[in-house]
């Protein structure tokens, strides 16, 4: 990624709150952004029907921040950002459901809202063990892993202090292989 400014907010407008960004460079930040960031959401919640609202929620939140200028690398960090804090959001707001109500609304089971085996091109026992991990978890491994990130920019993207990205990097990897242990599926187990 370059580190031309990502959108820039009309020059016709005034300064403050209630400032849009040009059209046409929101549509092509849009265009860039958001099939990563679907994918990414999709991984770390494990539905495709939460991810999109996350996205879509993500770019809301963007517009209504009005954003200083950024690099293309800040805005991607800023957005990732953003989609990481709603799905956290989203996954605390189903386990208060899970404790209160003893299922979550709408009438699903935990079991109903595990991630759609096969949806992202992933193994279905892959799928299902990274379902297991938390959201932050996932999170960290998909963009450490996945999308090849720098532990600096996960940290950014994250909301992470840089230093303790490598630690929870080996915890959640740990935590993946305990998990893909107990399932029989570990490398070199029959």
């Amino acid at each position: 990624m370059g580190t031309a400014p990502a959108v820039r907010l009309s020059d016709s407008e005034p300064a403050g709150a209630g400032r849009v960004p040009d059209e046409a460079a929101f549509r092509a930040l849009y265009a860039r952004a958001a099939p990563r960031l679907l994918g990414y959401a999709r991984k770390v919640g494990g539905r495709a029907d939460l991810a999109d609202d996350v996205v879509q929620e993500t770019f809301l939140r963007y517009l209504s921040a009005d954003p200083p200028a950024m690099t293309e690398d800040q805005t991607m960090a800023y957005l990732y950002r953003i989609t990481t804090r709603l799905m956290i959001d989203r996954w605390r707001e189903s386990e208060r459901e899970r404790r209160w109500l003893g299922r979550p609304m709408g009438g699903e089971t935990l079991d109903d809202i595990a991630a759609e085996p096969g949806a992202g091109g992933l193994d279905p026992d892959l799928e299902d063990a990274l379902a297991r991990l938390k959201p932050r978890e996932r999170a960290l491994l998909w963009l450490a892993y996945v999308e090849g990130r720098p532990h600096r920019d996960v940290a950014r993207m994250l909301g992470l202090a840089a230093p303790s990205v490598r630690v929870l990097l080996f915890r959640a990897r740990r935590r993946l292989a305990r998990i893909l242990d107990e399932a029989g599926l570990a490398p070199g187990q029959p």
